[in-house]
C-alpha cells in the first residue's frame, strides 16, 4: 500500500509541475507582452511628437477647432484613436461622433479609471510619456503629453488597443506557436509519468504475485518435507519403532478395520545378530509388515493384510542360528480388540521364554 501510495504521488508531483510550468509559461507570455507594448509604447511617442510639430506650425490665429481639424484628418480606428483636452475640458474623442458623446465633460469622465486617471496624471508639459491603462476593461498602450498653445494648457494622447498590436499576424503566430508547441511537452511530460507510474505499478504487482507464488510454493515445499517426513518416520520399511508406540498403532488398526493381523516373535542373541536381522527384513519386507523393538534383544513383527500361509513362509524364513522365533499369532479379525488379542499372545511368549514382560523389563 506504502508503494501505490508513492506511486500515486509522483504522477500527482508531475501533474502539478506541469500545471505550474503552464502557469509559469502563461506569466512569462503576459510579461513578453507588457514589454512588447512598451517597446511599441515608445515608438508611438515619436509620433505624438510628429503631431504636435504640426499644431505648433498653426499661427496665433489658429484656434480650438483647427487643433481638432488636424487631429480628425488622422487616419484613427475603434482600435487607434487620438484624444484632446483643453484644461479638464475634452475637444476631441475618437471621431466627432464620439467627441457629440462627451461634450461638456471633463476628460476625468473619459479617463476614469485607476490606470488611466494615473496616466493622465503623470503627463508632462512637452515631454511624451506613455503607459499601459484600461478604458473598460479593454487594455490600451497610451502615449501623451501636455503642451502650451496660447497661453491654455492642452493635454494629447493617442491610444492604441493592444489586441492590434499583440494579434498582428507574425507575432500572433510566434506566440501560438510557443503556445502549442510548450502545452504539447507538458502534456507529453504528464501522459508519459502516467504511463511510467502505471508500468512501474504493473511491474510491482507482478513482482507481488511472483513473491506471493514464491511463498506459496515455499509452503508447498514444508508440506511435503513434512509429508515425506512423517511418510518416512512411519515407514514400515524403513523404521523400527519403540515398544511404547505399539498400543497406538494397534488402536488405529483396530479403528480403520485393517485385517487380518499376523504377530511373530523373534529374540537376537546378541546385538550385532539383531541388527543383522533388520537388515534382512529391510531387504525382504514390505510396508505391510511393522516392526517393533520391545528390548534390546526382542522384536515383534506385524503381517498386515497378509494370506496365512504367505506369512508364515516368511517368519519360518527370517530364522536362523542368531534368531530364533518364539511365536506367531494370527488375527483373522477384530472382533476382540487387537490390542488385546496381542497382551494375552506376548504373556504366553513372556512365560514361554522366562525373560521379558510386554514393555521389555526383565522379569
Amino acid at each position: 500500500m506504502k508503494r501505490r501510495f508513492n506511486y500515486f504521488i509522483i504522477t500527482v508531483a508531475f501533474v502539478f509541475f506541469a500545471i505550474a510550468a503552464d502557469v509559469f509559461i502563461f506569466c512569462q507570455l503576459e510579461n513578453y507582452e507588457t514589454r512588447f507594448l512598451e517597446v511599441y509604447g515608445s515608438e508611438q511617442d515619436g509620433y505624438v511628437k510628429i503631431i504636435l510639430d504640426q499644431i505648433n506650425r498653426l499661427d496665433d490665429r489658429g484656434t480650438d477647432e483647427d487643433i481638432t481639424k488636424i487631429i480628425s484628418t488622422l487616419d484613427a480606428t475603434a482600435s487607434r484613436y487620438w484624444t484632446l483636452s483643453k484644461g479638464d475640458s475634452i475637444l476631441f474623442v475618437k471621431s466627432v461622433t464620439e467627441t457629440n458623446r462627451y461634450k461638456g465633460f471633463t476628460d476625468g469622465t473619459y479617463y476614469a479609471t485607476e490606470t488611466a486617471s494615473a496616466f493622465m496624471n503623470s503627463l508632462g508639459v512637452n515631454e511624451v510619456n506613455h503607459r499601459i491603462i484600461y478604458l473598460n476593461d479593454d487594455r490600451f498602450i497610451a502615449s501623451g503629453m501636455i503642451f502650451d498653445w496660447q497661453g491654455e494648457q492642452y493635454r494629447i494622447c493617442l491610444l492604441t488597443y493592444d489586441r492590434v498590436i499583440l494579434e498582428d499576424n507574425i507575432l500572433l503566430e510566434c506566440k501560438n506557436s510557443i503556445i502549442i508547441i510548450l502545452s504539447l511537452v507538458l502534456a507529453l511530460m504528464i501522459i508519459l509519468s502516467m504511463v511510467m507510474s502505471k508500468k512501474i505499478r504493473s511491474q510491482q504487482r507482478y513482482i507481488e504475485k511472483q513473491e506471493e507464488r514464491v511463498v506459496w510454493q515455499n509452503q508447498q515445499i514444508e508440506h511435503l518435507d513434512d509429508r515425506l517426513k512423517k511418510e518416512y518416520a512411519f515407514s514400515a520399511s524403513k523404521h523400527v519403532f519403540k515398544n511404547v508406540m505399539l498400543d497406538e498403532f494397534l488402536e488405529t488398526l483396530d479403528e480403520k478395520n485393517v485385517y487380518p493381523l499376523h504377530f511373530a516373535v523373534f529374540e537376537a542373541e546378541s546385538p550385532e545378530a539383531r541388527e543383522h536381522f533388520l537388515e534382512r527384513m529391510q531387504a525382504r519386507l514390505d510396508n505391510r509388515v511393522l516392526r517393533f523393538s520391545m528390548d534390546a534383544r526382542f522384536l515383534v513383527l506385524i503381517f498386515v493384510r497378509y494370506q496365512k500361509e504367505v506369512s508364515e513362509e516368511i517368519i519360518e524364513s527370517l530364522e536362523d542360528d542368531d534368531v530364533r522365533g518364539w511365536g506367531d499369532l494370527y488375527c483373522a479379525d477384530n472382533m476382540n480388540s487387537y490390542k488385546s488379542q496381542f497382551e494375552k499372545f506376548w504373556k504366553e511368549v513372556k512365560e514361554k521364554c522366562g525373560k521379558r514382560n510386554y514393555t521389555g523389563n526383565t522379569v
